[in-house]
């Protein structure tokens, strides 16, 4: 009787669990879902028609005391995110090209130039709008500049620095150089 009772029990069992696994089911799969992060790239040009991300974007020689010349570039979004904030940063260094017999009785150094002490960046210009500087490029040196400009992607903006050397500068800059790293640095 016992015995019985077990195999009624057993069998209760299995049938139960069968009838508790007798109801509607049903999947759904979702796969090769992405999650991909937008690119953020500003590039230069001197003409507008082919960009990098490095160039050099000026060359004047034989500048000249009272002369003011204009330095032309192109900034182009190659991103896929709108340009919100736009700086420009100068790192200057000076140096002596030659030194001529003018120069030597008047420069006290002769292994820095002074050129930077003189050379001034009058104006930026950029998208319609006109920035005063007004400061030599020594005084520049290390300082950034905010650029009030915003590219969508795909656009470019035409930048124009207008340099002046003024016709006080005298015979210590007379053979100078200096060299001028722009960083053009962009955010959103």
């Amino acid at each position: 009787m016992k015995r019985t009772t077990k195999v009624v029990l057993a069998l209760i069992l299995v049938v139960t669990a069968g009838i508790s696994k007798a109801i509607f089911t049903d999947t759904a799969i979702s796969r090769g879902n992405s999650i991909e992060t937008a690119e953020f790239d500003i590039a230069i040009s001197k003409d507008g028609k082919r960009f990098y991300n490095e160039l050099k974007l000026f060359e004047m020689s034989n500048f000249l005391p009272g002369e003011t010349r204009k330095s032309e570039f192109q900034i182009k979004n190659r991103g896929t995110v709108e340009v919100k904030k736009l700086t420009i940063t100068f790192k200057v260094r000076n140096y002596e090209v030659r030194m001529s017999p003018s120069e030597k009785a008047v420069d006290s150094t002769p292994e820095t130039g002074e050129l930077g002490k003189w050379l001034v960046l009058k104006a930026i210009r950029i998208g319609g709008n006109n920035i005063t500087i007004n400061q030599t490029l020594n005084t520049l040196n290390g300082k950034t500049i905010t650029l009030p400009v915003k590219l969508n992607p795909g656009e470019t903006a035409k930048v124009e620095m207008m340099f002046e050397l003024p016709e006080d500068a005298g015979n210590e800059c007379q053979t100078d150089g200096i060299d001028v790293t722009l960083r053009l640095d962009a955010s959103q």
